[in-house]
């Protein structure tokens, strides 16, 4: 396992890289939630089981080998979290202006990035799932009552640090936590292989005062063009792996709609956006403008944009408006403007004329409800990007 910490100020994870001069490729549109591939994303992943928020919340990591031959893989936590100005160490919501004084009068939240990676081997069409609080592995053990993953030939190679399920897959570094998590396939020497055999799926799970609720989604899976695919460190989307959608397509309430339900639930939602292109290798982060379109059930159309750095959880209303509720009734994406329950939406990164810089995106959606449950979707994607993303990993550490 290695963690890796980041000066939020000056660097992170999300240095949004691509189109990497040089590079030539036909990208194929074959992003999907549906089937195997080589890169597998999570775009939200979320833990507070300290209860810090009033609700216990965690995540089901959910990832299996559709393949007949064992995979190699590494994974890579993006801890989003923001840290008060005043106190390195004090978690904050970077998001969160319901609280202005989170961190105190004179203090402010400085969103920051922390990635941590692992890697691990899953046998012949095997499945896996654990809890992202503890990194504990669920429903698998051995006759000694100890989980069990996949061969674990990985777990102890130089820059693991301890054994199973201490070292293999690690709790979230920190909790309360937000974030994504990637999981790439790799073969023996921990190089991307062309090769589509993951699929994933996560679960957010909320407990308050003895009442359960659980929204799924399926995770975005990129697959590898056969053939096309460097074994090195840079992953190309565009070139050695499908391109990323041109377009994410959104079909929602507008918030503060009221469900036509005997329930008549009060809907609000939240997009959670992460870039396709990541450096994991200590790159720079760039912002991301996002444009969105939005359309009603008239077919009227209005238009917003937002700037999105490496991950970004936002209710719809605070697209357009200031962060929090005092002025959600003037958004666009809220009832109170268009007037109708229903609309769709869509959003994409704008590309710039710097051809080594991409913007491609992946989203999840979540709605809430007044009757404490909610659902989660991966948005439908439309096209496929003309630029090149790049995910950047660190130096491979096969064994000997």
């Amino acid at each position: 396992m290695r963690t890796v910490k980041w000066n939020p100020f000056l660097s992170g994870v999300c240095a949004l890289l691509g189109g990497v001069a040089g590079i030539a490729g036909v990208a194929r549109a074959d992003v999907s939630s549906t089937n195997p591939a080589a890169i597998v994303v999570f775009p939200k992943v979320l833990v507070d089981v300290t209860r810090a928020s009033g609700d216990y919340i965690d995540t089901i990591i959910q990832l299996s080998n559709t393949a007949d031959n064992p995979v190699n893989v590494r994974c890579f936590y993006v801890n989003a979290n923001g840290h008060c100005s005043n106190a390195p160490f004090a978690i904050c919501d970077p998001y969160n202006h319901e609280d202005p004084t989170e961190c105190g009068s004179t203090a402010f939240c400085v969103p920051g990035w922390q990635e941590t990676d692992f890697a691990f081997r899953l046998t012949s069409k095997q499945p896996i799932a654990w809890t992202v609080s503890d990194g504990q592995v669920l429903g698998v053990k051995d006759n000694s009552g100890n989980p069990i993953l996949g061969e674990l030939p990985l777990a102890n190679r130089p820059g693991r640090t301890g054994e199973f399920n201490s070292g293999s897959i690690p709790p979230a570094p920190e909790t309360p936590m937000r974030g994504e998590l990637k999981c790439i396939q790799v073969g023996d020497d921990e190089l991307p292989v062309d090769a589509n055999s993951l699929k994933g799926e996560a679960t957010i799970e909320t407990v308050d005062t003895g009442v359960i609720d659980a929204r799924g989604y399926n995770a975005v899976g990129i697959q590898a063009i056969e053939g096309a695919n460097n074994h090195d460190n840079t992953l190309v989307l565009g070139a050695e792996y499908n391109g990323c959608p041109n377009l994410l397509v959104i079909d929602h309430f507008f918030d503060d709609a009221t469900e036509p339900t005997s329930n008549q639930d009060t809907v609000t939602s939240k997009l959670t956006l992460v870039p396709c292109s990541e450096d994991f290798n200590f790159q720079a982060p760039r912002p991301v403008t996002v444009q969105y379109l939005v359309f009603n059930e008239f077919e009227q159309r209005f238009s917003t944009s937002r700037s999105v750095t490496c991950f970004q959880e936002i209710a719809l209303s605070d697209i357009d408006t200031r962060l929090g509720s005092s002025d959600d009734q003037f958004s666009i994406f809220n009832v109170n403007v268009q007037g109708t329950l229903t609309g769709q939406t869509t959003a994409r990164g704008v590309q710039t004329s710097d051809n080594t810089s991409g913007t491609g995106l992946i989203a999840v959606l979540e709605e809430f409800r007044d009757n404490f449950w909610s659902n989660a979707v991966t948005t439908h994607q439309r096209g496929i990007r003309t630029q090149n993303d790049i995910i950047l990993l660190p130096a491979a550490q096969p064994g000997n």
